[in-house]
């Protein structure tokens, strides 16, 4: 496993923070809006993003939201986004940073954490599964 380290993303991260979501969605966004919406995030106290940094550079990133579900009655930490570039997978970040989010759901008492993935990322289904994440429920969407 390289000498990988994790740090909170601030919004000095903005370039790299921006350029590993494309990544993770395979297209690029309306910059101006990212970074208002980066901002915005980064001011709300239940959302965290961490960085993974290999000889100073960003090649991953996960992003893990706190929420009280009033249908579990409990705190559940959703990680609603992570990438590992493609270059450095496969060699234990993207588990360092799910590792980071089961600690942080932890202390802030959660009872579980979740997630979603994309039902073409097969790669990223046998991870989850091999990080003992289970599918339990569908996922719906409708475009607005």
């Amino acid at each position: 496993m390289p000498d990988c380290e994790l740090r909170l993303a601030t919004l000095d991260d903005a370039d790299a923070v921006y350029a590993l979501i494309c990544e993770l969605k395979q297209q690029e966004f309306d910059r101006q809006a990212f970074n208002i919406g980066f901002a915005t995030n980064l001011q709300d106290h239940n959302r965290r993003y961490q960085l993974a940094l290999l000889d100073g550079q960003p090649v991953g990133l996960i992003g893990l939201h706190m929420q009280f579900h009033l249908h579990h009655v409990n705190w559940i930490g959703e990680i609603q986004e992570l990438v590992v570039m493609p270059n450095v997978r496969d060699q234990g970040i993207g588990k360092q940073l799910l590792a980071w989010a089961h600690e942080q759901a932890r202390e802030a008492g959660a009872e579980m954490t979740e997630l979603s993935t994309g039902v073409a990322r097969k790669e990223a289904h046998r991870f989850y599964e091999r990080e003992g994440y289970q599918q339990t429920h569908f996922r719906f969407t409708r475009a607005l």
